[in-house]
């Protein structure tokens, strides 16, 4: 610090600043920096000293993610998609999320969702709370994090996959209480500013009865976890093309 008073470095602002330093908080340390992150209720990273796992497939699950990192949570991260037009979207969503991690270098899996065409929302969301059921348990993971809501999705669909989650002997995790000014900062953070007119009307969404049993939901999960692909990624400032180019090599 003395030696950089000596070049008369002063913190900067959103607007004006040349320098950025990474934070790394830990229970025997603590850093003072220019760029910081109150978190919610100032719960630093990985406070809770539990680990969870969550699915990233759309803006809602990437915010949940963010969420539950904020929480304090040792977070594993998979990504699931159906179309590979949808990786650089994902990716763009990743490329800030991973940053919130603290670890400069991150394991990332990839899994196809072998469906035809685009799933219904309640589909894809059993499908991907059966693959992260799925991981935790081979990876003896006790929680796993889902994006859910009782503000958006039909109270007896979440009570319904709450209660499949336990019955395996998981905690599910819900970090997503409802749209709070919280969950919408945590959009921003993530360069989601331009689908918050969307993330802000999930409340009014109809959602519809997939019709697939729990068998069919289980074998597409399965099917999933075969097509498995994972990248360690080095964080740098970004990582978009980084990891594109390791998902398609």
């Amino acid at each position: 610090m003395k030696k950089l008073a000596k070049k008369r470095i002063k913190p900067g602002t959103d607007e004006k600043y040349d320098k950025r330093l990474y934070v790394y908080l830990t229970k025997s340390h603590a850093y003072i920096c220019i760029y910081s992150d109150e978190g919610l209720e100032g719960i630093p990273n990985n406070s809770q000293n539990k680990k969870t796992i969550c699915c990233i497939f759309d803006e809602l699950s990437a915010i949940s993610c963010i969420e539950t990192i904020k929480h304090g949570f040792d977070v594993k991260i998979i990504i699931c998609f159906v179309k590979e037009s949808e990786l650089l979207h994902i990716a763009k969503m990743l490329n800030q999320l991973i940053h919130r991690m603290v670890k400069p270098k991150i394991d990332l899996e990839f899994y196809k969702v072998p469906i035809d065409k685009k799933p219904a929302s309640l589909l894809l969301t059993e499908i991907t709370i059966e693959l992260l059921s799925m991981i935790a348990i081979s990876n003896d993971i006790k929680r796993i994090s889902l994006s859910l809501s009782p503000l958006i999705y039909p109270i007896d669909f979440l009570e319904n996959v709450v209660s499949r989650v336990y019955k395996k002997n998981l905690v599910p995790y819900l970090p997503l209480s409802g749209l709070d000014s919280n969950v919408l900062t945590s959009a921003r953070e993530i360069g989601l500013e331009k689908y918050l007119p969307k993330i802000k009307k999930y409340g009014n969404t109809k959602f519809y009865n997939s019709k697939k049993s729990l068998k069919e939901i289980k074998k597409i999960a399965e099917e999933s976890a075969r097509d498995r692909k994972v990248i360690s990624i080095k964080v740098a400032q970004n990582n978009v093309h980084d990891i594109l180019d390791k998902i398609v090599s």
